[in-house]
């Protein structure tokens, strides 16, 4: 990696303990609506009509990949993607095996569920039972911006978790993580395994190679189909964001700042 990646400098690595065989992590990501993409919804406006959606990985998810690739290069592990939703999901899983990533699963749902408690459910019996030594998750996806799977993961499986970091740190059998916070930054010591929830200031994803989406092609990708836990969140209404409309050019005149106050009072009525 170039130095001028930031995840270059972020992602400290040192020598993995050597009574760990290699470092098993895993990526759990998450597809989301192109930032760009028009939004419409469906005639009951509770649910995004799908069609013509063009998908991309959450971008904060797109630096956890990152984090682990460069973990996983330098202590000799693996990386296993784990995605959950109905079958366009792939697409995301395909696109970060293409980044690098070893393996993945897809837990297979016939929905996107909205609750972040019913998808960690979901999650938790694939990463108990696979001997995962560190989970990373995005801080937040862009799309519900719950910011709580990667906390309601760790209380499932009883691991230590820190989120928001920026910067990660792998010493023997433990992780430091480092958070900013007002005046400063919080430092956490967390032994393994643990859940990190990665921020994407972290550092930039790398993009995918042509030999890298060729090879994304031979990688296994195990399908699961997962039922998913009764939803405690029910979706009232959604609300596409306000159309702003143009706005004026006021040339400079002694009368300016009566006129911009009286279009401030009767137009945009803010004062």
């Amino acid at each position: 990696m170039s130095p001028r990646n930031p995840c270059a400098v972020n992602c400290v690595q040192r020598p993995f303990a050597s009574d760990i065989r290699e470092m098993n992590i895993a990526v759990c990501i998450k597809q989301v609506a192109d930032t760009e993409a028009k939004l419409d919804l469906d005639s009951t406006g509770k649910q995004v009509l799908e069609d013509g959606l063009a998908w991309i990985i959450n971008p904060h998810d797109e630096s956890a990949i990152e984090a682990a690739l460069q973990l996983s290069n330098a202590h000799k592990g693996n990386v296993t993607l784990i995605a959950l939703g109905p079958p366009r999901v792939e697409n995301a899983i395909r696109q970060g095996l293409a980044m690098g990533a070893d393996r993945a699963t897809h837990l297979v749902t016939d929905t996107m569920p909205h609750d972040p408690h019913v998808v960690a459910r979901a999650l938790v019996p694939l990463l108990a039972s696979a001997n995962f030594d560190l989970v990373l998750t995005g801080q937040v996806a862009i799309d519900g911006a719950g910011q709580q799977v990667p906390q309601r993961l760790a209380v499932e499986l009883g691991w230590p978790c820190v989120t928001a970091v920026e910067h990660l740190v792998v010493d023997g059998l433990s992780v430091t993580a480092r958070r900013p916070v007002d005046q400063g930054e919080e430092v956490y010591r967390l032994s393994l395994p643990a859940v990190i929830g990665i921020n994407r200031r972290l550092g930039e994803p790398r993009y995918p190679s042509f030999r890298g989406i060729m090879q994304a092609k031979k990688k296994p990708v195990e399908a699961r189909q997962v039922s998913l836990s009764d939803s405690s969140i029910t979706v009232e209404r959604l609300h596409l964001p306000v159309t702003k409309s143009s706005g004026q050019i006021v040339p400079f005149s002694p009368e300016t700042s009566a006129h911009i106050a009286e279009l401030l009072r009767q137009e945009a009525k803010v004062i």
